[in-house]
């Protein structure tokens, strides 16, 4: 796995100057508008993020992928390099936000309350660990081409789902003001270890997808 992971840092060390641009484009972006700060550092760990499953395009390039299943580490290895290659992304991003939160936006990234920025960061990365989810099963089943309408998909079925369920509330009596309000008064303690919780839950679920589909692939 440590060559696996190797490999992948090499490649995208090759495009590394697309996320100096992004945490430039960040770093102004909160800069000009206050009211973007917490979306633009947030924009950092969706981006490191999803990172990682671009690295199965370089790696199918060129018939790579039967030139890799050769090697000394499995299928299975195979995948849970990309999963924690997904999560060593993640975490840096949000390390990277934490850093441009503080210097340059004078950010107490310990601050409690509705604006905490540790709990905003860990709920994007919770956002990206659902996108993952679905976006590496999906690329190794059906190629990068496929993969993305899925994605978008998701999207868009995140967004139905959302409205769908303020409409169920609404249609009840229950005020969706309310209880957004309801959850600020939640620790946020209990919400970033909820979140993790979940994460690790789905993370593991799709692992164990994408091991079953490299086992079915033939290369």
């Amino acid at each position: 796995m440590k060559g696996l992971l190797k490999k992948d840092l090499a490649l995208l060390a090759n495009i590394g100057k697309i996320y100096v641009g992004v945490s430039l484009f960040c770093m102004v972006l909160g800069l000009v508008n206050e009211d973007m700060r917490d979306f633009s550092l947030s924009f950092l760990v969706i981006m490191f993020s999803l990172a990682a499953p671009s690295t199965l395009s370089y790696d199918e390039f060129d018939n790579g992928m039967p030139w890799l299943m050769t090697l000394s580490a499995d299928r299975s290895v195979y995948a849970k390099e990309k999963y924690l290659l997904s999560i060593l992304l993640g975490l840096a991003g949000a390390v990277v936000a934490v850093i441009l939160g503080a210097l340059v936006f004078r950010i107490n990234p310990f601050q409690g309350g509705s604006d905490s920025q540790i709990a905003i960061l860990v709920a994007f990365f919770f956002t990206s660990g659902l996108m993952l989810a679905v976006m590496i099963p999906a690329k190794l089943k059906f190629g990068p081409e496929k993969s993305r309408i899925i994605a978008m998909g998701m999207v868009i079925a995140v967004w139905i789902v959302f409205f769908a369920g303020k409409h169920m509330l609404e249609s009840f009596g229950v005020s969706f003001s309310g209880a957004m309000e309801s959850l600020e008064k939640v620790p946020n303690g209990a919400v970033v270890l909820t979140l993790f919780i979940f994460y690790g839950i789905c993370m593991s679920a799709s692992y164990f997808c994408s091991v079953r589909i490299l086992e079915k692939k033939e290369f």
